[in-house]
């Protein structure tokens, strides 16, 4: 009884535009719980984004999970001086329209000239989708699945905006971005302000329901690869994961602005690792990864299910 209580209030709550928090129940940790989440991303750590590309390779041959690496020219060598970017492909499933599912693998440049280990932002997101890759090669899906790692996020969302723009925008039926998924137990959604993700956004809050996760809806959120597919005119929707007083912090900086309440010293703790020297592997968290792992799963099932 209670357990139906629960859920007619979050049902209701959900209806609701300005649906802020979903759930205050425990985070339902029962789902599958990957293996070695921590040392596939430890291997990410590497000291250029062409060599955290080569380990990549190596996590999906290892899984023999087949890939294609799609090379774009990269225009902005004065913030990367790689002439080519590389975006790497995992294709499942033959429906006649896609869903794509994405995360940047590429690490930010610090101002020493070195490169950020970039195990939060975003190493820990491009093996979680390694991880979902592996779980759904096997499954019967509507749509075809394309898993894509982009490069270059961190000069401008170069990978995606190159993808965006030589994929068939009819085909897609849907964009599912993940960034900032290393640790916490809140699940973050949105930009819930963009209208044309709607179905997308309803997909999400239906996840939480079911599973009973914590969810925010943001709004707006910090720009990510799944805005290069919005500007293309296809639903989109970024998934974050952060602990519950963090997610809050978040949601205050992002849509408050200069109102937000935040004290100094108070800002989220995120945003003084990414970008930073402190982005390091003793920042990740299993369990914050294997609910990134799940509620990814079951968000591409349930769009999978309900999107023509």
């Amino acid at each position: 009884m209670k357990r139906a209580i629960h859920l007619l209030t979050l049902t209701t709550f959900c209806a609701s535009p300005f649906w802020p928090v979903v759930a205050q129940a425990p985070v339902d940790r029962s789902g599958t719980e990957p293996q070695n989440l921590l040392s596939d991303v430890a291997r990410l750590d590497q000291a250029s984004n062409s060599a955290r590309l080569e380990a990549l390779q190596s996590l999906l041959q290892e899984r023999s999970l087949p890939f294609e690496v799609h090379a774009f020219a990269n225009e902005r060598t004065d913030r990367d001086p790689r002439t080519q970017g590389r975006n790497v492909v995992v294709t499942l499933g033959s429906g006649a329209r896609e869903i794509v599912v994405g995360a940047h693998y590429d690490a930010v440049q610090l101002r020493d000239g070195t490169l950020s280990s970039g195990m939060v932002d975003n190493g820990a997101g491009a093996v979680v989708l390694v991880h979902v890759a592996e779980a759904l090669r096997q499954r019967d899906l509507r749509h075809t699945l394309r898993v894509v790692l982009f490069d270059m996020e961190e000069i401008g969302l170069v990978g995606s905006a190159r993808y965006a723009e030589s994929t068939d925008h009819g085909r897609v039926a849907a964009m599912v971005n993940l960034d900032i998924a290393a640790y916490g137990n809140t699940l973050m959604f949105g930009p819930s302000s963009d209208e044309a993700a709607g179905a997308l956004h309803q997909a999400v809050r239906q996840v939480c329901v079911r599973q009973f996760y914590e969810c925010i809806a943001f709004p707006n959120l910090p720009p990510s690869d799944n805005l290069s597919f919005q500007r293309a005119g296809i639903p989109s929707v970024a998934l974050s994961v952060l602990p519950r007083v963090e997610a809050h912090q978040m949601w205050l900086l992002v849509n408050s602005g200069p109102d937000s309440g935040l004290r100094e010293g108070f800002f989220p703790a995120i945003a003084r690792t990414i970008h930073t020297p402190d982005d390091t592997i003793d920042k990740l968290d299993a369990d914050g990864m294997t609910l990134a792992y799940n509620a990814l799963i079951n968000v591409i099932l349930e769009l999978d299910g309900s999107l023509p």
